[in-house]
């Protein structure tokens, strides 16, 4: 007869079914600056220990480093130099502007002001800037060897890939002059220690020289100021003798040209055009001016009487508003009749806005307005002819002016061209005169300025003095910063090494993350604690032995409401199949499985721990006996009963089922109905029965007994199994019908998981536990 089927009642899992935990809060998704302290408090002598293994070398490196001295000098543009005699220079002072002061920074910057100071120091015999011998390294054989095995190699390759793998050529010393690339070496060495600073609104350059030797960088810095001086001087002395050769060559083409454009030649122009002068001009520009102010007048006149034609014409006499704003001459006449025409308009309107519009009192105000337009168009036609004959009179008058003008400005044409001929002439001659006398002047200046010293435009206001003490490097500065530098390396390194870590830390990341309430967390039990012995406070199974280790697993009890009262009502019966299961081995599931056991038998209830593992026993061990001759295994294989297999604890008063001997096909037996049956009797004996499985990653085996429970426990070590193989075993306990009723963090730091839980650490101090009674 099959046995009864066995399921858990709906209200003793302690939590609904489809139970999704909640967000880890409101805030899940900000950074909780708090939380991010705690890690790296937690990581501190990670991250001090790392600090000082990078800080050590960088500061034994920083003692090394050689003291650089600094040397300053100071020049000015001085633009306004005292002249001796006043003759100016051939190269003008230079101007006070900003670009100015920009110009001079970059002559101090160049490379053949750097070259000459070079020079000038030989700083070739000096021991920071001698020239080093490059030796080979140490793994330059090495280098040779792999580069000769590479080229032989791809010789035996295709072309294609050959040229792929080809090493590329060394590149080729540098030819030329040895004393030139000593040279350009030094100028390069000497423009890396030479600063030039422009000061701020100012005319003062700061050249500034570091140099290991203190010496050597006032040397410098005056040898870089005394330069500039010479290099100015040179430029003024180079321009006064390119400018006095240039005026010597100069004067006999001028002394040419003053002969060729003598006067005489002026005046034999000036005698064969026989130009007369008028008052203030010549007669013929006289005569255009004249001309063209007539011709302006005429113009004028046409263009008014034009206007006033048009006007008229456009005038309508029956319509009185038509003659508003028109120009008719001044005729009194016209002027006469338009007034009258304006009253009989005037009363007409008044009329009929007293009678209407067909009044007998309108018809001689209407007649006598009818008389008056047709004389006013008589008057007006009158005018407009006597306009016409007026514009015609003006365009013959204008024509007559413009032919004449026409004429004279032939003759002015004429003129003018003579005119400027002479003036260029006379230009050409004054120019040539005054071309040989200037040159001939500026001469005998040049060579007095030959003579003379060249003053240059700027000044040293401040020589570079011999430094008394290093400006650099800042061995203090240095080290704090490498300090800095380290501790942030090390932060990062720890940071990098918390984020990667996968494990599963507190209750939250098992509700957020598993999806599974957090109904217990229990400490890691220490090895001292695990060892043997007759004394029952030192037994972790035990109600008065174990420490934290036991207050956790009374609380997982509670929160399983596994522990009972005595007011229960009696129609609560049958036990109830409580499995315990885990991802991958290692997980602490055994030893809670056994705990579990004892405490429930410590309150007086009647438990059963039966040891599912048959590949890994070790329920029997933990609880300190022998392996039993039969277990599991032969009772459902029908080589045992059930009083042959169970065995008592008697200190802890718990039932055992060992898993028995081994077989090659645990699955079968376990999801046998041999299995649902005992599972059945079981829980009509037992108030528990705890069913410790193997990990549900490595073997099927808790997969096959997950439906027949009525609570399984998924156990996750902490710290240590990553949230994605927990999350893989709840899914396959899941999906076989398994019903879960919640998840145990194992083997926790329990100092530490409280700083992860809550933010802070517990308080040290006496333990609250109860006192033995003697």
């Amino acid at each position: 007869m099959d046995a009864p089927e066995h399921r858990l009642p709906p209200s003793s899992a302690g939590f609904p079914a489809g139970f999704v935990a909640p967000p880890v809060g409101t805030g899940a998704d900000k950074v909780d600056v708090s939380r991010l302290v705690q890690m790296l408090w937690r990581q501190k002598w990670l991250i001090l220990g790392l600090t000082a293994v990078l800080w050590l070398p960088a500061v034994l490196l920083i003692n090394a480093m050689t003291p650089l001295y600094s040397a300053s000098a100071v020049v000015v543009i001085d633009p306004h130099p005292n002249r001796v005699i006043n003759i100016p220079s051939v190269s003008e002072p230079m101007g006070i502007y900003l670009d100015t002061v920009n110009t001079e920074v970059e002559i101090l910057r160049s490379r053949d002001l750097a070259r000459r100071v070079a020079e000038t120091l030989n700083l070739g015999q000096e021991p920071e800037y001698a020239a080093t011998t490059d030796k080979p390294g140490l793994l330059a054989p090495v280098m040779e060897e792999g580069r000769a095995l590479l080229t032989e190699v791809t010789a035996l390759l295709p072309e294609s890939l050959a040229a792929l793998l080809t090493p590329p050529p060394r590149p080729a010393p540098p030819t030329g002059d040895a004393v030139e690339m000593e040279s350009a070496r030094l100028t390069e060495a000497f423009q890396k220690n030479l600063r030039i600073s422009p000061g701020v609104q100012s005319r003062a350059i700061r050249i500034t020289v570091e140099a290991k030797d203190p010496q050597l960088a006032a040397r410098a810095a005056n040898a870089v100021a005394d330069a500039y001086l010479a290099i100015q001087v040179e430029a003024k002395r180079k321009a006064t003798q390119n400018a006095s050769e240039w005026l010597q060559s100069r004067l006999d083409e001028l002394r040419q040209d003053m002969t060729a454009t003598g006067r005489a030649v002026v005046e034999a122009m000036r005698s064969e055009t026989g130009m007369a002068k008028g008052r203030d001009a010549p007669l013929v520009n006289e005569e255009m001016s004249a001309l063209n102010a007539q011709l302006a007048e005429a113009r004028t006149a046409h263009a008014n009487a034009q206007a006033r034609l048009r006007q008229l014409q456009s005038v309508r006499p029956g319509n009185p508003e038509s003659l508003t704003g028109t120009d008719i001459g001044g005729d009194p006449l016209i002027t006469g009749l338009r007034q009258r025409q304006a009253m009989l308009n005037a009363q007409i309107a008044e009329l009929r806005a007293q009678y209407g519009d067909r009044h007998p009192a309108l018809n001689r105000p209407t007649a006598e307005l009818r008389e008056l337009n047709a004389t006013l168009a008589t008057e007006v036609d009158r005018v407009v002819r006597s306009l016409r004959g007026e514009v015609e009179q003006q365009v013959a008058k204008i024509q007559d002016l413009s032919r004449r003008l026409e004429g004279l400005r032939t003759e002015s044409f004429d003129t003018l061209q003579a005119e400027v001929r002479q003036r260029d002439l006379q230009r050409q001659a004054d120019a040539s005169d005054d071309n040989y006398r200037r040159a001939v002047t500026r001469l005998k200046e040049t060579q007095v300025l030959q003579v003379l010293e060249m003053t240059p435009d700027v000044r040293i206001v401040s020589a570079a003095a011999v430094p008394g003490g290093p400006v650099g490097p800042g061995k203090t500065v240095l080290a704090g910063l490498a300090a800095v530098v380290c501790g942030a390396i090390a932060t990062g390194v720890a940071l990098v090494r918390t984020m990667s870590q996968r494990g599963v830390y507190s209750s939250h990341q098992v509700e957020a993350v598993l999806g599974l309430p957090a109904v217990g967390v229990v400490p890691l039990l220490g090895r001292v604690k695990r060892s043997a012995g007759t004394d029952a406070a030192r037994d972790p199974y035990s109600n008065t032995g174990g420490g934290d280790f036991a207050e956790a697993v009374w609380r997982l009890c509670a929160r399983l409401h596994l522990v009972r009262t005595g007011v229960e009502p009696a129609a609560i019966k049958g036990g109830e199949v409580v499995m315990l299961t885990s991802s991958v081995a290692g997980e602490g599931k055994t030893t809670l499985a056994v705990a579990l056991s004892a405490f429930l038998a410590d309150t007086g209830r009647r438990v059963v721990i039966v040891d599912c593992d048959t590949r890994r026993p070790a329920v029997h061990r933990l609880l300190g006996g022998s392996r039993p001759p039969k277990g599991l295994t032969d009772l459902l294989e029908g080589d045992a009963t059930l009083d042959q297999v169970v065995h008592v604890d008697d200190r802890r008063r718990v039932a055992v089922i060992a898993a028995g001997r081994p077989v090659d096909r645990p699955q079968i037996l376990l999801g046998s109905k041999a299995m649902l049956s005992l599972l059945v009797e079981l829980s009509e004996r037992y108030d528990v029965v705890v069913l410790d499985t193997p990990p549900v990653l490595s073997v099927s085996d808790a997969l096959i007994l997950a439906p027949l429970a009525d609570r399984v426990l998924y156990v996750v070590r902490w710290a240590r199994t990553a949230s994605s193989l927990a999350s893989a075993g709840i899914k396959q306990v899941r999906q076989v019908g398994g019903r879960i009723g919640g998840a145990v963090l194992s083997m926790v730091n329990a100092r530490e998981h409280a700083n992860l839980e809550y933010g802070v650490r517990p308080p040290s101090g006496r333990s609250y536990r109860l006192r033995r009674i003697a």
